[in-house]
């Protein structure tokens, strides 16, 4: 093999070792991760709201119709209304506030 073809040999290697790496950082950087609100609501709401807010089991109602405010929504994740169960004993404050947090997404714009 001549100096150039194993310049031109070397030149490919760095350069398709530096692809892969930008490739595989690009794509690790883009995963999104849950969260902590997404995750309560996963756990503990979809039975009745369903992952995307509007299953209406129960009588649960479609948070992607609510005009409430994140207050009426802790307000009532904490006491439950209906048929809910209240969460104060099985959620803390935080925990409350998240799922809260993460209920306004649904709503519709």
């Amino acid at each position: 093999m001549n100096l150039t073809m194993k310049a031109i040999l070397l030149l490919f290697l760095v350069s398709a070792t530096f692809i892969i790496g930008c490739t595989s950082t690009t794509q690790s950087s883009t995963v999104t991760h849950k969260s902590q609100g997404q995750t309560l609501f996963e756990n503990n709401c979809t039975s009745c709201h369903g992952t995307d807010g509007k299953l209406c089991v129960l009588g649960a109602k479609d948070l992607t119709l609510s005009s409430i405010s994140k207050e009426e929504s802790i307000s009532i994740i904490t006491n439950g209304k209906n048929t809910m169960t209240p969460f104060a004993t099985i959620l803390n404050k935080e925990e409350i506030d998240a799922v809260a947090d993460y209920v306004q997404t649904f709503k519709t714009k």
